[in-house]
């Protein structure tokens, strides 16, 4: 047995969520695609710049497409295996829509775990798309047949910021409507995105929401009695928390919690075995003493990915319409579980 297969099931994010879902599967059919069909960047964003005029660069533009390949479509949605450009590397990803024009909202989904473990499938963006929303789902750079090196926090956090243009350059994205999702360490990555809109000045992700979210890395690590330094830290970050606490710092939202400007949900279950509860408390207490718009639920009996509350999916929907609507839609977790339900089980066959 290798040291892999003992990594904590936090990063078993889209499992979790897809089995819980499935859960309520009804009897409703959704259409599948038996041939991936390749899709041109073109065609599902014609002419639309992904930034202000600038000079010519030597690799695309962050968020450029790639490619996109069609893998599932039903009457109302639509799912691609995404390639797009990140500091002059290919990532991979998944994108889904709805397919009626828009334009929509849209959400970031930051996933959990490094390397395979906790790989995207495209389970995770479902309920997004079924909702209403554009999804978006990076496997960080390293990943899935993308280039470059992950680094946890690190330079990779642009690998989800790169997620915004590439938003905004899709003609049925409303570009004034983002939203940001991570469960686990896609919770810390939401963090940070954050951090880096803040310092940007800018104002794309209007509200975000976490579940499980690691916010203190150096907590986690004494959470988990040291044992990660082989598997994760030096491979990933180059060091331990002991060996090098400024980069683990910067990489922890507790430290500072006013950069994170922008309303916040952070979901945790109470019998997290992964990562406490304790640091959503320390990380809700933080932020209300700098003033910042944030709201905590803690599940009591809820696991390390609230498998038995859809994953905090209902919550999540209900927070991204107060603060992503306004244009009278339902997008509603009651009003779109059949659907959800569905299309979360032809990908969990599909994984089969």
């Amino acid at each position: 047995m290798t040291r892999r297969v003992a990594v904590p099931v936090l990063f078993l994010w889209g499992l979790a969520l897809g089995l819980a879902l499935a859960g309520s599967a009804r009897a409703q059919d959704a259409t599948p695609i038996p041939t991936p069909t390749p899709v041109s960047a073109r065609e599902i964003a014609p002419a639309v710049p992904l930034a202000s005029p600038a000079p010519t660069p030597t690799h695309p533009l962050d968020g450029a497409i790639e490619r996109l390949t069609l893998i599932h479509v039903t009457p109302r949605s639509a799912y691609y295996a995404l390639t797009y450009w990140s500091d002059g590397l290919r990532v991979t990803g998944f994108l889904g829509r709805p397919t009626s024009p828009g334009p929509h909202p849209a959400i970031i989904h930051n996933r959990g775990g490094y390397d395979r473990v906790g790989a995207l499938t495209g389970i995770e963006i479902v309920p997004w798309v079924e909702a209403g929303y554009v999804a978006v789902a990076t496997q960080y750079r390293g990943n899935a047949g993308g280039e470059g090196h992950e680094d946890f926090g690190g330079a990779d956090v642009r690998d989800v910021t790169a997620l915004i243009p590439l938003l905004r350059s899709l003609p049925f994205v409303d570009g004034e409507r983002i939203g940001m999702f991570g469960g686990s360490r896609g919770g810390m990555m939401t963090f940070l995105a954050l951090k880096a809109q803040a310092l940007a000045g800018d104002d794309a992700i209007k509200a975000a929401v976490t579940v499980g979210a690691i916010s203190d890395l150096a907590r986690w690590d004494g959470e988990r009695g040291g044992t990660l330094a082989a598997e994760l830290w030096r491979p990933l970050v180059g060091a331990t928390p002991a060996e090098a606490p400024a980069l683990f710092a910067e990489r922890s939202a507790v430290n500072w919690p006013e950069l994170i400007t922008v309303p916040l949900l952070l979901l945790h279950g109470e019998a997290d075995r992964e990562v406490s509860p304790q640091q959503t408390r320390l990380l809700a207490e933080a932020l209300r003493e700098v003033g910042a718009p944030v709201e905590a639920i803690f599940y009591p009996g809820g696991d390390h990915a609230l498998t038995a509350q859809h994953g905090g999916v209902p919550e999540a929907l209900a927070w991204f319409a107060q603060y992503l609507g306004g244009d009278g839609a339902d997008r509603s977790f009651a009003a779109h579980e059949p659907d959800i339900a569905a299309v979360s089980t032809w990908f969990l066959a599909r994984g089969e």
